[in-house]
């Protein structure tokens, strides 16, 4: 919308505009000197220009080699992160203690987490905490429920301004700015490792009857995207104690790269149960697993035996064992056989126990119980993480369990395919009218070229301002696409007019005060959010980066690589004709 009301702003209002100021009086044309600004930057540009293309082949050779390079030596430096991290005004606590706990132990125990957090973080970043017993919010946004679960809400003053554009430009343009509450020093994310460090570690040492209370923590700051962990890994195994021990193996070993954290498993064991298998002797006299079942539910569940009515309705009479849950009743059991013959249970079945899961997880009807992971993304990625940890999923693997990468690193691959077909199909539009509008291929084909050049100055920019590449980012090298070719058609449309380097270098410097205006502004344009983005605005900062470092770079492209590609293409020479 903002583009077509800029064109007909252009083809309008702007004529309109020019005849008014015109016909206010005489026009006086500005003289320019060799000694003005744009004097001397048509003269640095002409020498320039004029020296490359001296050794045009060589000059181009040189060009392209060093970009390609560049880029390339950029891209295996630079880590790739989904989503950027922001400042945030809510911190996560959640956990489980022993699933044997009632809801009251774990309240009990839940408070000495909140009293060492009051205790021991800066007044000046905490505001308050609450805490739920009873269920969990998981970083993919999942609940559940349980006794032995907790969830602790640690919130915290908001941030305070850093820098200039917050501290002094913001409280005049924000009808309701309120700096009351902005003391917190402190990022987020520090305060993270701040919690890890000195309450964590201290409260998970706690025990009782030398067991550890608390079996899991997680603290993580809730962050924007589409995936719930950094690190996501599932596995399909063909038994309980397979399941168990490679999700055992893998967090061993993510336990040991830096900046990995909050390392857990959604294998939740429940309490020990009693398995009942019937023996050859059992099976001999005739007894199945669900013959068995039907004489042990009377027993040990409760009876239902009667009925009556009272002043205060129905009454109903139930009759339940008090020791039915010992393991004499259990072995003392007298069971009847289809033919009539009483039999102790104990010698008719083996007795042994098993933990089952709390939650049965199924994808595509397998059985899929999976590793979580956070990263610290200063530290490390996803991507590396992942490259760390294949020897590991690759001798699972062999072993005969099937592994499932979820995650980042799942999401890093679809959006790599899309945003390269996106890429392709916006690079194809974009030739097909250029060669509509120069008639030619060749043409389009030198403003095209422009374009994968052009991430360079995306990468460099990327490392300069100390950030990761993310997706946001990379869709801003594809709208990079459809602006670093505007300032490029102009050009070539400016010298193919050339006959030599003389006309070329003229009609290209013509050009130069256009398309420096052009990117300067739209670099000024987007300085407040490249330079001073904060709070939920930074998940936008890496585009306005990627656009604002990529039409600068592509500035110089389009004043120089341009004109030296069409004096080479087309053969343009020092005095002679074009052909």
């Amino acid at each position: 919308i903002l583009l077509l009301s800029s064109l007909f702003e252009a083809f309008y209002f702007l004529p309109l505009h020019a005849k008014e100021f015109f016909s206010m009086g005489k026009i006086h044309k500005i003289q320019e000197g060799e000694n003005s600004f744009w004097g001397v930057m048509y003269s640095i540009y002409r020498k320039i220009l004029g020296t490359l293309l001296k050794q045009k082949w060589l000059s181009l050779f040189i060009l392209v080699a060093s970009i390609i390079y560049g880029t390339i030596s950029m891209a295996k430096i630079t880590k790739f992160k989904l989503f950027p991290e922001f400042d945030v005004q809510q911190l996560y606590i959640n956990g489980k203690v022993n699933i044997n706990y009632k809801l009251e132990d774990t309240e009990k125990f839940v408070t000495k987490v909140e009293k060492e957090l009051l205790a021991k973080l800066d007044k000046d970043s905490l505001d308050s905490v609450t805490s739920v017993i009873g269920f969990r919010m998981n970083t993919d946004q999942s609940i559940e429920s349980g006794e032995n679960l907790f969830q602790i809400f640690v919130n915290l003053h908001e941030k305070a301004p850093e820098n200039f554009f917050d501290k002094y430009i913001n409280p005049i343009f924000s009808l309701e700015y309120d700096g009351s509450d902005m003391i917190r020093h402190i990022k987020a994310q520090e305060l993270v490792k701040d919690i890890q460090n000195r309450v964590i570690n201290e409260v998970e040492q706690l025990k009782i009857d030398n067991k550890k209370i608390f079996e899991e923590f997680n603290v993580f700051a809730p962050q924007t995207g589409i995936v719930g962990h950094d690190i996501e890994i599932g596995f399909v195994a063909p038994t309980q104690k397979q399941t168990l021990q490679a999700l055992s193996m893998l967090e061993s070993n993510l336990s040991k790269i830096k900046g990995v954290h909050d390392i857990a498993d959604n294998a939740n064991e429940g309490e020990r149960e009693l398995k009942l298998r019937v023996n050859e002797y059992g099976q001999s006299l005739g007894l199945s697993e669900g013959y068995i079942s039907s004489a042990l539910r009377g027993s040990f569940f409760k009876g239902e035996y009667a009925k009556a009515f009272n002043q205060n309705g129905l009454v109903r009479i139930k009759v339940e064992d008090r020791y039915k849950d010992t393991q004499a009743s259990i072995d003392n059991f007298k069971l009847t056989t289809p033919d009539s013959k009483v039999v102790a249970l104990k010698d008719v079945c083996d007795f042994y126990y098993q933990k089952s899961f709390v939650r049965i997880f199924k994808e595509d009807g397998d059985k899929v119980y999976s590793v979580f992971a956070r990263v610290d993304s200063k530290e490390i990625v996803a991507s590396d993480v992942m490259k760390k940890i294949e020897p590991i999923l690759e001798e699972l693997k062999n072993s005969g369990i099937k592994v499932l990468i979820k995650g980042e690193e799942q999401e890093n691959s679809r959006m790599k395919r899309e945003m390269g077909e996106a890429g392709l199909i916006a690079i194809f539009l974009i030739f097909i009218t250029l060669v509509w509008m120069f008639n030619s291929a060749i043409q389009p084909f030198i403003v095209i070229l422009v374009i994968p050049l052009s991430i360079f100055g995306v990468l460099v920019g990327t490392k300069i301002m100390g950030i990761n590449l993310t997706m946001p980012g990379v869709m801003g090298i594809v709208g990079l696409a459809g602006v670093v070719v505007n300032d490029g058609l102009i050009m070539v449309d400016f010298i193919k007019k050339s006959n030599n380097y003389e006309e070329l270098i003229a009609l290209a410097t013509q050009r130069l005060r256009p398309i420096l205006l052009t990117s300067i502004t739209t670099v000024i344009g987007l300085s407040s959010l490249m330079f001073f983005a904060s709070g939920q605005a930074l998940i936008l900062q890496p585009m306005a980066i990627s656009l604002g470092f990529g039409v600068a770079w592509a500035t110089i492209l389009n004043l120089y690589f341009v004109p030296l590609a069409y004096a080479v293409i087309y053969g343009v020479s020092r005095d002679k004709k074009k052909a």
